[in-house]
C-alpha cells in the first residue's frame, strides 16, 4: 500500500474520533487499524496523524460559535461606546451653546436692570410749587415745569453733555469749557458752556423759545437751508425763537418780566392788561381763569407778587376793579359786581 498523504480531513477526523472518543474495547475503523498504519511508511504517517489529531482536539476544545459571539459582543460594546461618546459630545456642545445664551441673556438683563436702577435712584425732588428739580451728574441743576420731561444719561461722555427735553425747563449749567452742554428740543439745539436760561418747547406751541438769564447760548436748528439763519448767539436778556412750521430762527430782547413765574411765582404787572394777567396766572398756577365779559380784559393792573397764593392775587384783582370771583373746581370766573 502506498502512502496515505492524500487522506481527506474527514478520514483524519474519523481516526481521531476512533482513538480518543470511542469507549475502550470498541473496534477501530478498518482502514485505520494499527496494522495498516504500520505497513504504510510508518513513522512519517504516524507523525502526520498525531498533528492532525492534535489539531482536531484543539479545535474541539475551542468553541468557535461562542468565540464569534464574543467578537460580536465586543464590536457592539465598542459601537455603543462610540455612539455614547458621539451623543455625549453633541450634548456637551448643545449645553455649551445654551450656557453661552444664558450668560449673554443674564449680562443683558443685568445691564438693563442696572440702568433701570440708576434712573430710579436719580435725585428728583418736587418743590412746594409742584415742580420737579433734578441735579445731573456734572452738577447741572434742572427745574421742570409741569407736563415736561427730560432725557439724560447717568454719566456724560468725555466730549459733550447731551440731554433732550419736551416741555419747559430752567437750566443752571455747571461750567466746563472742555465739555459743552447740549440740549435737544425738537428740531432746535441749544449749546452752552456754563450759564442759566429757560427753554420752552411744548409741541402744541409750534415753537421753541430760549431766554438767557446769564452767560451766552448758541441756539441753532437742524434745517441747513442757505436762505435762512441756522444759528444765533444769545446774550443775557435776549430771547431766541424757532418756529417749527416756517423753520425760521430769530432773536429779540426779552420783554416778559414773568418768563420764569412758573418756577419762581414772582409776578410783576406794570399797567398790564387783565387779559395778560390772566394768561400769566393760568400758566404759573396751572388753573383756568376767564372773564364773564370780554370788556374786562382791557382793565389794567399794577402789582408785584412774590410767591403769593392764587386766592390772594385774585382777591387783589377783584377788590381793585370791583369784581367778584366765582370758583368751580379749578375753574375761576371773574364777573362784575351786580
Amino acid at each position: 500500500m502506498g502512502t496515505n498523504s492524500n487522506r481527506s480531513n474527514e478520514d483524519w477526523e474519523r481516526l481521531a474520533k476512533s482513538l480518543y472518543e470511542k469507549p475502550a474495547g470498541e473496534h477501530e475503523p478498518k482502514d485505520f487499524s494499527p496494522e495498516n498504519l504500520a505497513t504504510n511508511s510508518g513513522k512519517e504517517e504516524i507523525y502526520r496523524m498525531a498533528k492532525q489529531i492534535d489539531l482536531h482536539l484543539n479545535l474541539k476544545k475551542y468553541d468557535s460559535h461562542r468565540a464569534l459571539q464574543k467578537v460580536y459582543s465586543r464590536i457592539n460594546k465598542q459601537t455603543e461606546r462610540s455612539g455614547s461618546r458621539i451623543i455625549f459630545m453633541r450634548a456637551l456642545k448643545i449645553a455649551a451653546v445654551l450656557l453661552l445664551a444664558v450668560l449673554i441673556g443674564s449680562s443683558i438683563y443685568f445691564i438693563h436692570e442696572k440702568n433701570l436702577q440708576t434712573v430710579a435712584t436719580a435725585e428728583v425732588t418736587v418743590d412746594d410749587l409742584g415742580l420737579s428739580q433734578i441735579e445731573l451728574a456734572d452738577g447741572t441743576k434742572v427745574t421742570l415745569n409741569r407736563d415736561s420731561k427730560i432725557n439724560y444719561p447717568d454719566e456724560f461722555g468725555t466730549d459733550t453733555r447731551e440731554v433732550s427735553i419736551v416741555g419747559e425747563a430752567f437750566f443752571e449749567v455747571a461750567p466746563n469749557a472742555n465739555k459743552p452742554f447740549i440740549i435737544h428740543a425738537g428740531e432746535a439745539t441749544i449749546k452752552v458752556l456754563g450759564t442759566s436760561f429757560s427753554v420752552n418747547a411744548y409741541p402744541e406751541n409750534d415753537k421753541v423759545e430760549v431766554i438767557v438769564e446769564t452767560g451766552k447760548v448758541k441756539f441753532s436748528k437742524l434745517d441747513n437751508s442757505p436762505k435762512t439763519t441756522n444759528e444765533l448767539i444769545l446774550d443775557p436778556g435776549e430771547k431766541g425763537t424757532y418756529i417749527n412750521t416756517s423753520k425760521l430762527l430769530s432773536k429779540c430782547m426779552n420783554d416778559d418780566p414773568n418768563f420764569l413765574a412758573w418756577k419762581t411765582h414772582k409776578l410783576v404787572f406794570n399797567k398790564t392788561s387783565l387779559k395778560e394777567v390772566i394768561k400769566q396766572l393760568n400758566k404759573a398756577y396751572h388753573v383756568q381763569i376767564d372773564t364773564a365779559d370780554p370788556s374786562l380784559n382791557k382793565l389794567l393792573l399794577n402789582a408785584h407778587f412774590e410767591r403769593e397764593s392764587l386766592n390772594f392775587i385774585l382777591e387783589v384783582i377783584s377788590s381793585t376793579h370791583g369784581l367778584k370771583v366765582v370758583k368751580k373746581g379749578e375753574h375761576y370766573m371773574l364777573k362784575k359786581e351786580a
